[in-house]
């Protein structure tokens, strides 16, 4: 699988190590909140509240949500609730029944690349969702360089000028879009890339991180063009296939200078699902998570 082929690996690993990495957080830009609704394609997306803060998940199965690992990594399962928005005050609270931690997952510190791998999690909850409420297919296709993704979440919201400046919470499901830039191979003789990128392009090729300068490098438009920043880890990254919303990544880091973190100009990025599909649905259909939660 090719990356971009202007940029050389050293090249790509020096423009990732001048950004530093910070866990994900937030839908920053695109269309702003969604209305919740029972009908919105968006309503299996909730807030997953680990005891200490408020982050991101998706529902994969009636009783499954895909989220990062960092986000319940050492927390208490008693106090881990995923709690649904689907409007008119119906707001859900599943209480977690287990979780379940990539066995790879080794924390949040940087690599040579600049980023880190495995950051997935699986929270497996004590009762099913409501009826209705949608649970979301993997999306299995690696040929995803230049794909459009949508990006769901309840973090802080903003605009690619200030930055984060917006309340993030149960009440403030935002979605924007992006395309996939960058595709990460940790190691190349696998073959098969385990991390996505994507930056968060302006009205100007000024804020274009990934070259050349060109149309399909350029932003979605202002109502469209989002990035992570600011309060929710965990969201889900969808493609939009064979009719219906598919997970093809979870969000994991933002990469920028402190000044311009969720900003034009910064980076995005998380885990591919396609990479880690075997070990999340052996979890969701009762099989070995591979290691201890």
């Amino acid at each position: 699988m090719s990356r971009l082929p202007a940029l050389t690996d050293l090249c790509l690993s020096l423009l990732l190590l001048i950004f530093a990495s910070l866990p994900a957080q937030a839908v920053v830009g695109g269309a702003g909140p969604d209305t919740p609704a029972p009908d919105s394609p968006w309503a299996g997306v909730g807030v997953v509240d680990n005891g200490k803060g408020q982050f991101s998940g998706a529902l994969i199965g009636p009783r499954h949500v895909l989220t990062a690992a960092h986000v319940v990594k050492g927390k208490d399962v008693a106090e881990i609730v995923f709690r649904l928005n689907l409007g008119a005050g119906n707001t859900p609270a599943l209480r977690a029944r287990a979780v379940h931690i990539h066995p790879g997952y080794r924390g949040t510190k940087r690599n040579i690349q600049g980023v880190w791998y495995d950051d997935l999690a699986i929270v497996e909850l004590a009762d099913p969702a409501p009826a209705g409420v949608p649970a979301y297919d993997l999306y299995a296709d690696f040929h995803l360089l230049k794909s459009m993704v949508a990006l769901v979440g309840y973090g802080r919201g903003g605009d690619g000028v200030k930055g984060t400046s917006q309340p993030g919470g149960l009440n403030y499901r935002r979605v924007g879009h992006n395309r996939i830039d960058i595709l990460l191979l940790r190691d190349p003789a696998m073959q098969r890339p385990e991390v996505f990128l994507f930056d968060f392009d302006g009205p100007e090729f000024g804020s274009n991180a990934f070259k050349p300068d060109l149309p399909i490098n350029a932003s979605l438009g202002a109502d469209m063009e989002a990035t992570f920043a600011g309060g929710d880890s965990g969201a889900p990254v969808f493609v939009f296939d064979a009719g219906k919303w598919k997970v093809v990544g979870v969000a994991a880091f933002v990469l920028g200078q402190d000044e311009n973190r969720g900003q034009f100009g910064s980076l995005g990025g998380g885990m591919l699902v396609p990479a880690y599909a075997d070990w999340i649905r052996a979890v969701r259909d009762g099989g070995s998570d591979g290691g201890p939660p």
